[in-house]
């Protein structure tokens, strides 16, 4: 009986339009204004990416990528509060600890794959491409200078949000895809400097 009431007291608190949409609207405004902020960004790299042919091909995967996995692992932390499983406490939790684990290898392992598919596919198609070697070493940059700071971002934003009463699941979507969009363009930028600095 107390389960029920507990779960009704839960949907009527946090299941409500109301609710959703005052939790979401703000996140929603930060993705907008960070979306465009990321294609800035990306329209200051024309030169680069002239001179890196077949790179174009390889930043939509890559945001895709990283907003995929950033939001998966914030949809974890949202169910494993809501369900008790961890506390909102950045600290050495068996959990956490898996989950973060999980996010950073599935992340360094799509890198190098989207590498390879990107200069399949460019080559594929006629397109002149720089070489794998060169196109990797951008993903994996990539990949390394957004992930460890994303994952940082979404515990202190899950947690934080959580300690103050608000429902991580309607607001951890748009401000994990609008950080991941951000982190990933900067640190394209860099990758790219990098990159053409070696060649």
């Amino acid at each position: 009986m107390a389960d029920k009431e507990q779960g009704a007291k839960y949907l009527e608190e946090y299941g409500s339009v109301r609710f959703i949409i005052k939790q979401s609207s703000l996140p929603l405004l930060v993705c907008i204004i960070s979306g465009l902020f990321a294609g800035v960004v990306l329209g200051s790299m024309e030169d680069a990416l002239s001179a890196l042919p077949g790179l174009l091909v390889l930043i939509p995967p890559l945001l895709g990528m990283r907003g995929s996995i950033a939001g998966a692992f914030g949809s974890r932390l949202g169910s494993a509060l809501h369900q008790g499983l961890i506390k909102p406490e950045l600290r050495g939790d068996e959990n956490l600890v898996h989950s973060v684990i999980a996010s950073l290898g599935e992340g360094a392992a799509m890198a190098v794959v989207i590498a390879f598919l990107a200069y399949a596919m460019t080559l594929a198609l006629g397109r002149e491409c720089i070489g794998i070697v060169s196109l990797a070493a951008v993903s994996l940059t990539v990949w390394a200078l957004s992930a460890f700071i994303l994952i940082g971002l979404v515990m202190v934003f899950a947690f934080t949000v959580f300690k103050h009463g608000i429902d991580p699941d309607n607001v951890m979507g748009p401000m994990v895809t609008s950080a991941g969009d951000v982190l990933t363009v900067l640190a394209l930028f860099i990758a790219v400097r990098i990159v053409m600095g070696v060649m």
